[in-house]
């Protein structure tokens, strides 16, 4: 095992490597587009809350007229009726 691994570290140490010359310039590049792309964000906050609030209120709203128009009068509960589905004698005797 440990000769697998040293073959493996041998033909790594043979790889050439790329250079650091540029690298410092290229780490404060992404830091800038980062802290550009927050202030953007924090530009947009007002828009994405608006249409938070707007998406709610449409939803709460169609939400009610839908509530309303599938609102139909609570059914009587009669022990004697005829569409007591759930009685006893009806689900014991199969009908």
């Amino acid at each position: 095992m440990s000769n697998d691994l040293d073959q493996k570290l041998a033909a790594l140490s043979r790889q050439p490597h790329p250079s650091l010359h540029g690298l410092e310039g290229q780490v404060w590049q992404r830091i800038e587009a980062i802290r550009g792309r927050r202030v953007a964000s924090r530009m947009m906050m007002p828009l994405r809350a608006a249409s938070l609030v707007g998406a709610l209120g449409l939803g709460l709203v169609g939400g009610r007229l839908a509530a309303s128009a599938a609102e139909r009068p609570a059914p009587e509960i009669s022990v004697f009726s005829v569409d007591a589905k759930l009685a006893p004698s009806t689900l014991l005797g199969g009908h």
